[in-house]
Parts: structure tokens; sequence; C-alpha cells
């Protein structure tokens, strides 16, 4: 762990290693405090005191992490290193699941799961866990993440002195983790914990946040990582692949809104460390990959048009690039967009079919037996002419489709830019399975579609009753793991509970049980897809089932639905309780919720007693309860 004037957050980091469910005799920590002036040093040795298998070491201000790091590899004697950031916290099974992970494997590197705090973490990153891979696979995409944030045989280290650059304050992290990843022979990815809690500083006062290290020390370890690559890889598609994530990300990224505040030397040197790297290794197969942005900045860096770099990175910072949109084809209109002067392709500022889209899911909720979906969704400033957007629910294993159109939820009440479509499940009901929404926008005949992601706070609603085609009239809305995109779930699971009130019930005559509660549904109005439900009773050691319809009555968002059960000669024992609903062709069993609590409610000795069971649903026992406890313990009496 390097630390440098992070005495605020310490606390929390060493935390969560003392808190690890590895035992801590197997956990070494090696912190360097690299010329901390907050009393981090001194908060360190406090943290240490009393404790085996913690090192300090104090060392003079180096100018980057590189230096502790390296340190700390050469103190180290474990089987694995892992580096953690004194800003970072680490979820109590992380070290025991990935060095779990290396030993199953045999794994050189381990590529935990990354969750952002107070910053942006690639949701389509690492959504699933991969026991193998190597950098030549293209899935999973382990370029997506070349921070150093892994668990690492130490081995792999020693064997190939893997150190880090020293003494520049950003980017030696990448070049540390490509040389782990070209060396190991197997890396392991896992995606199914949430392993590393990466962490914003509030006050924007990391290098990162300030823009990283200055271009003169930056772009020539770029450079030394790039040939690196280059040197392992043929000319072709791997080589592509890795040297685009270069440019976009440790290239341009150079040029996002932190240029605006670089002095005119830092713009110049800037300018000429992105120009030398596009000349080496800028192909036009890599380049026609690239955004727009990116694609217009490289054009113009190579021609030496330095000014309109300029121009061009502050119309991205200020975000008042116009979308042109002509007949099948869409423009991003940079300055220079068709300047005869410049003569610059429109190529160059194509959008190559994907359009600049903004969308998000603002909010859900049922509304009169319709799933009400908003949304925001606009193509970033495009007109309005021939623009159109679509909910698209597409079934996950594929085949079908339902397309709902958007549309202003009262004109002139909600804002242009979003939008309300009503999935109406009585028409054409959709079949049991999941189901992924996606937005589909057009302007003219150029399209764009793509996963509908929650904005934040938003949640989907409770499950409803609805008409669906066959199996179980259950549907589901909710946000997929990770990404938190919009999906259905509809049928659900076979033993899932009802979406329903908890169950009141009541003693009726002798051996009877009045039982009522509201189902949550949405359905139509009048006879469209007539709705049936039966309390099922059924015996838990003989599977026998007593049945009665329920009296069902409409009310706002649901139905009302009781029965009096008879139990009047019951077989002795415990009845679970379902309620069976039929919605036209469609049926399926739910069970009861209850919330009397756990074990045996009140009642007669010889008549029915309701009681929660440890799912919170609803169970009757029928008996004398005295006489069933001496049966538990005089065995060979039946009924």
């Amino acid at each position: 762990m390097p630390v440098h004037d992070c005495r605020t957050t310490m606390e929390r980091t060493f935390r969560s290693v003392f808190e690890q469910t590895m035992p801590a005799g197997q956990i070494e920590i090696i912190a360097v405090d690299d010329g901390s002036a907050d009393g981090s040093g001194e908060e360190l040795d406090r943290l240490a005191a009393g404790r085996s298998g913690f090192t300090v070491v104090h060392q003079p201000p180096s100018g980057g992490p590189g230096r502790p790091r390296n340190v700390g590899i050469e103190r180290a004697t474990g089987e694995y290193v892992f580096f953690l950031d004194a800003d970072d916290y680490l979820g109590p099974e992380a070290l025991e699941r990935c060095c779990a992970m290396a030993d199953r494997n045999a794994s050189d590197v381990v590529v935990p799961k990354y969750v952002g705090v107070g910053r942006k973490v690639n949701p389509y990153l690492f959504r699933k866990t991969v026991e193998s891979t190597t950098i030549y696979d293209e899935v999973p995409n382990l370029y997506g993440s070349i921070t150093a944030l892994k668990l690492y045989r130490r081995s792999l280290l020693e064997q190939h002195r893997i150190r880090f650059p020293e003494k520049v304050l950003s980017g030696e992290d990448q070049a540390f983790a490509v040389r782990a990843y070209f060396e190991a022979k197997v890396v392991s990815v896992l995606a199914d914990y949430d392993c590393y809690y990466w962490v914003d500083r509030q006050d924007g006062s990391s290098a990162l946040q300030k823009g990283g290290a200055p271009a003169a020390d930056y772009f020539p370890e770029i450079e030394r990582l790039m040939a690196f690559v280059a040197d392992r890889t043929e000319p072709g598609p791997v080589r592509e692949r890795l040297m685009r994530r270069h440019f976009s990300v440790e290239v341009f990224s150079r040029f996002d809104p932190r240029y605006q505040a670089f002095s005119p030397e830092e713009r110049r040197a800037t300018r000429d460390g992105a120009r030398r790297l596009l000349e080496l290794w800028g192909t036009p197969e890599i380049m026609a990959q690239l955004t727009p942005y990116m694609r217009v900045l490289g054009h113009a860096l190579r021609a030496g048009l330095d000014d309109l770099v300029d121009e061009v990175a502050l119309a991205q910072a200020e975000d008042r690039a116009p979308v042109v949109v002509e007949d099948d084809a869409a423009f991003v209109a940079y300055p220079g967009f068709r300047d005869e002067a410049l003569g610059i392709p429109d190529e160059v500022f194509e959008a190559r079919g994907r359009l600049p889209v903004q969308r998000a899911l603002t909010g859900m909720e049922w509304r009169d037996g319709r799933l009400l979906v908003r949304a925001r969704a606009i193509v970033a400033k495009a007109g309005e002419g021939g623009r159109k957007q679509e909910l698209v629910l597409r079934r996950r294993d594929g085949g079908e489709q339902h397309r709902v159109p958007f549309r202003p939820e009262r004109p002139g009440d909600v804002p242009a830019d979003e939008f309300v479509a009503e999935i109406d499940f009585t028409d054409a009901p959709p079949v049991p399975g999941r189901w992924d929404a996606q937005v589909v926008i057009a302007v003219e005949d150029v399209t764009q579609e793509g996963r509908l992601v929650a904005a934040e706070g938003v949640e989907p609603p409770e499950p409803r009753i609805a008409a669906v085609r066959d199996g179980r009239p259950l549907v589901k809305p909710y946000l997929t793991k990770g990404v938190g995109a919009l999906a259905l779930h509809v049928g659900g699971r076979k033993t899932e509970t009802a979406p329903a009130t908890p169950a009141e019930v009541t003693s009726g005559t002798s051996g009877t049980l009045r039982i009522g509660s509201t189902l949550a549904a949405a359905l139509p109005s009048g006879d469209g897809a007539p709705t049936k439900v039966r309390v099922l009773l059924r015996h838990r050691g003989s599977g026998e089932v007593r049945a009665t319809a329920a009296t069902v009555e409409p009310v706002p968002g649901g139905l009302d639905v009781s029965a009096e059960v008879d139990l009047r000669g019951a077989r002795w024992g415990t009845w679970d309780a379902s309620y069976e609903v039929t919605v036209g062709a469609a049926s399926g069993e739910f069970r009861v919720p209850f919330a009397a609590g756990d074990g045996e409610a009140p009642g007669a000795l010889r008549g029915p007693r309701p009681f929660s069971g440890s799912g919170g649903d609803l169970s009757v026992k029928v008996g004398n309860s005295v006489i069933s406890r001496l049966r538990r313990v005089l065995p060979g009496r039946s009924q």
C-alpha cells in the first residue's frame, strides 16, 4: 500500500484489511509512507503497533506511487501480492476469494470486481467470472482494466522483473499491468463478488483528478508501453484491439475537459506527445474504430492543425458540436466540418451508425393495468425532424419482441427529452421468460439501439399478477445485476410468494378458517381476461390438496380475495397455503404471505392453527398440539 497524505481515509482502508475473512496470519501488510506531510506516517505506526505481519516503511517523497509499490514488492514474502491504494477499501471476502481462485486455476493474475464510490466503473466490464483466460482472448476484455489494483503471483513478478516506472504521477500502473498480462500463463476474472471499492477523493485532490502527470513525463511512458505491445503482437486484429484501447484511454483522454486548464506549454507538449504516437501506430484500421472526436483530433494533429485541435477540444468540453443527419448517415459537426479551406473528408466526422444518444430509465409505475416506463431518450444536439423513439422488449432466448412507442406523458407537461411508454399486458401478452428492455431511437434513416439503464435512485415497482400467454400469470420488473438495466421476468419462480398483502386469517365455524388478502394485479377491466382464484391447502407429508374457490372483487390496483376453508376431518399435520390464480389461459400457484411471525398462532387445542413459516408464508397446523408433540417422541404411533 503506497501512502501519501491519506490521513483521513486510511482507517477505513486498513480496517477493511483487518476484517478480511482470510486468517490474519496469512496476510502480510506492507505500507510505504512516501513522504506524507499530514500525519499519515504517524498514523501508520499507530495502526501497526502490536500487529504481527504489519510492516511500515518511511521514505522521502518519490514523486509518484511507482517507487513505494516497488519497495513493497521487494519486501514481500507471500505467495501473492495484492495492491491496495490508501483511498480505497476491500470487501470482507476479497483476499480469500482471489487467492482461492488463483490456487484453483494456477492463475498468475486475478482481476477482482471493482465497485465505484463517487466514480463510475464500467458496468459492462467483467460481467461474468472467468476461471482462465489470456490477453489474446477478445472476451473477456482484459484490456478494459489495466490498473495495477489486482492479485499477482509474486513469482511472476520476480521471474520477469516486473516493476513500476518511478517518479511518474500517473500512467505507471498501466505499464505494470500490461506486462503482467502478457507474461501470465493464466489470468482469472472474479466478477461475482464486490472485491475492490474504488474511491474518488471528494476534494478532487488526487493526482489523476488534477490532470495526471505532466505530458513530458507521461507520454514517454505511454510510448514505451505501446512499443512493448507492438513488440509482443503481430499486425492484425489483436494488435489493433489493444492499440485502440491505448489511443482511446491513454492518448486522447489527455484532451478531455482538463485540457482547457493546461498552460500553453502543457498543451503544446500534449499535442506533440499524441502526434508522435499517432505517427508511430495510428493506422487507418485503428482510427476507423475510434469516436468522431478522436478521429477529428487525430486528423488535425497529423496535419499540424494545432489551432483546430484546440477549437475541437473546446467544442467537446462545452458540448456544443451539433449532430447533422442526412439520409442514412450522421455526422458530429466539430469545428472544421465541411470547411472548404481545410478539406477534411466527411468520413472523419461520421458517427458510423452510432448516434450520440443519451438514454436513461427515469421512473416506473403500475397504472390502470399497465406498466408505465419513463425514459430520457434523445439524440444529443440533433434536430427534431424525423425523430422517433420506441421501447422494445426482447425475449432473452431470442425469437420474440414487443414494440411500444414512446410519447409525451402530457404534451407540454414534461421536458422535451423525456417520454413514457405504456406496456399493456392485455394486448398480445408475453410468454414466460426474461425480457430485456431496449430503447430504439431513429433520426431520419439512422437508428441507434441500447439498454435502458436506470438513473440514480430509480427502483422497479413490485411484481403484479398480469395476463400472460401461458404459464404463471406474474410480471416482475427488475434491474439487471451490475448494469442496472430494465428487464422483466414473466412467470416468475415456481415457489414464489404471491404479490399480495399479508393474509388476514380468522376462525370461522368449527373447523374452518377465513383467509383474505389483496392481490396486486395489472389486469384488464371488463371480461377481457376473467380472473379466478382458489385457495389451495397442501398437506406437507402426503401431498393431499384441499381446494376452495375464492370470492374475487376488483379494487384499484388489485383484487380482494377471500375464502372460507373447511378443514373438518382433515388429516393431522401441517398444510401449506397457496393461491391458484387463473387469468384467461394462464394459471399458476403462489404461496400466501402471512405476517403472524414464526411459530404457531394461539388457538383451540383441536382447531386449525395458522402460523408463519421461515419464509413468511401461511401454513396451518391441524390436530391436537399436545398429542402431536407426544408423537414426536413416541415413534410408531400413526394417524
